[in-house]
């Protein structure tokens, strides 16, 4: 193994005291080195860091870390974990691991904590939980700038080096693929239910007409019946429902079908806000990084749920989400918030790069059905057709004169008795859950508009402020100042020599304290 050693220095006028700090604050940035490589060989999970403090009035204090030798392993065998090992990104939540992946491959594949955070919208806990994961199961090289700003370096072969050796990765997308098939046999399930629903009762009024018609005209045999007709008109409803399908341009990547256009009517087409608040925590967070890493409550409210606060404490979600603090200003006596994490970035991806911010961050409203008027208005007449069907079937089943009925018409009668709770329930509740639905979806567009309106006057705000807000504006650029990660004093691929300076590391502390 390889020795690398970190040097302290400590002056004449150190106290004691003070020099062990420093060495502390050193042994932490070292031995979080260590952690993220100690997984890159199965043989360095025996490494160790030890502290040794040679002087500590005109010497220096060293941290000394054992990393395994690499020289024996060419650059593209370099595992991450050796077969049989822990995979420490199985841990990750799915979601949080695809963002975070997708963030570092946006930061071409080099990027402080705050970049990964300000372009995932992952809370800073999260995506140092992930990147720690990643870096250990992918062998990426930590970085340490002589501002001791922590940069992570991952080879461009991440996703692949996961791929080969995490089964779960592997099985996700057949896992999600599986999932979007049940998904779909599900609501064409259902839409293929309503044509049987309708097949049952019709064939079930056409059996009991025909055996009626045959008591009533005992003496002919096959005679002239115009049930067949009453019979095949709701059909001519479904093989009619679309001629044009085949022949008309996609609007869509996929339009949907006749039976998926069932579901959709009656169950809708889901939360058209599921994805927003990664949307929103992705907006604030380039809004912070724009600004450096400095923002006022103003700025933040185009993206936060305002309605309701009488001040700026609507801002906690973000101040806990990004790690941030409030600040007074001493010139405009007015509160801006500061994020550390996003005052710094290893400057391969700004606001620029990835595309202007949005100026506010806007829900959508909930719609009936995405289904096209046209599969809306078939699937309520296919619908009104069966509850129509049902209605006449109990009028026939429940007929009181049928003691006076053949016997082939009271067995019928019998046997589809037995169906006709089922067939009821099914065609009530088919206008039933709709009818509750549009209710609902009423109520949730009144409170998404009174949100996105207010978060819509909060930008115009922004955008053409007044003079005190122009002023503490002002104030909060002028404390932003961002840092662009510059060479590094220290990576965990080639180790630091004795002369590795760490005079900044009182600053550090001081900030810290």
């Amino acid at each position: 193994s390889s020795r690398v050693v970190v040097v302290v220095r400590a002056s004449s006028k150190m106290t004691p005291t003070r020099s062990r700090a420093r060495a502390s604050e050193a042994a932490t940035r070292a031995e979080d080195a260590r952690v993220a490589r100690k997984t890159r060989f199965a043989r360095a999970r025996d490494g160790a860091v030890t502290t040794r403090a040679r002087g500590g009035w005109d010497y220096d204090d060293r941290v000394e870390l054992d990393l395994p030798r690499e020289s024996a392993l060419a650059e593209d065998d370099k595992l991450a974990v050796a077969p049989g090992g822990r995979v420490e990104s199985d841990d990750l939540n799915a979601e949080l691991r695809e963002k975070t992946l997708k963030a570092i491959e946006k930061a071409q594949y080099r990027a402080t904590v705050g970049d990964v955070s300000s372009i995932s919208g992952a809370s800073v806990f999260e995506t140092q939980k992930a990147l720690n994961a990643l870096a250990a199961d992918t062998g990426a090289t930590l970085e340490v700038s002589s501002a001791g700003d922590l940069t992570y370096v991952f080879p461009r072969s991440t996703r692949g080096i996961l791929s080969s050796k995490s089964f779960k990765m592997k099985i996700e997308p057949i896992a999600s693929g599986a999932k979007s098939l049940a998904s779909y046999v599900f609501r064409v399930a259902f839409g293929t239910s309503l044509v049987a629903s309708v097949m049952i009762v019709y064939t079930a009024i056409f059996a009991l007409m025909s055996a009626k018609s045959s008591d009533d005209r005992s003496d002919r045999r096959g005679g002239g019946f115009a049930g067949p007709r009453f019979y095949i008109s709701p059909f001519d409803l479904f093989w009619y429902w679309d001629p044009y399908y085949y022949r008309r341009p996609r609007r869509r990547d996929r339009e949907m079908n006749f039976f998926e256009a069932v579901f959709s009517f009656v169950f809708g087409d889901g939360d058209p806000n599921l994805d927003f608040e990664k949307r929103r925590w992705e907006l604030v967070g380039r809004l912070i990084q724009k600004n450096k890493g400095v923002v006022t409550a103003e700025q933040l409210a185009p993206f936060l749920d305002t309605a309701g606060y009488e001040d700026e404490s609507f801002v906690l979600p973000a101040l806990t989400r990004f790690e941030g603090t409030p600040e007074v200003n001493t010139v405009t006596g007015s509160i801006i918030y500061r994020f550390p994490n996003m005052e710094s970035t290893a400057g391969k991806t700004t606001a620029r790069s990835r595309g202007e911010s949005e100026a506010l961050a806007q829900e959508e409203r909930w719609v009936f059905s995405l289904a096209e008027p046209s599969q809306k208005i078939q699937a309520g007449l296919l619908g009104v057709a069966n509850l129509v069907g049902v209605v006449i079937l109990a009028q026939m089943i429940n007929d009181p004169q049928i003691m006076y009925r053949t016997r082939e018409y009271v067995e019928l009668a019998r046997a589809f008795s037995g169906l006709l709770p089922g067939l009821l329930s099914y065609g009530v509740l088919f206008f039933v859950v709709p009818l509750l639905r549009y209710f609902r979806n009423q109520g949730k567009n009144r409170e998404i508009d009174a949100r996105n309106n207010s978060r819509l006057l909060a930008a115009r705000r922004i955008a053409s402020p007044e003079p005190r807000l122009a002023a503490k504006l002002a104030a909060a650029s002028s404390a932003a100042s961002q840092r662009v990660v510059g060479d590094a004093v220290y990576t965990s691929n080639e180790g630091a020599g004795d002369d590795y300076d760490l005079s900044d590391f009182d600053r550090r502390l001081r900030e810290r304290s």
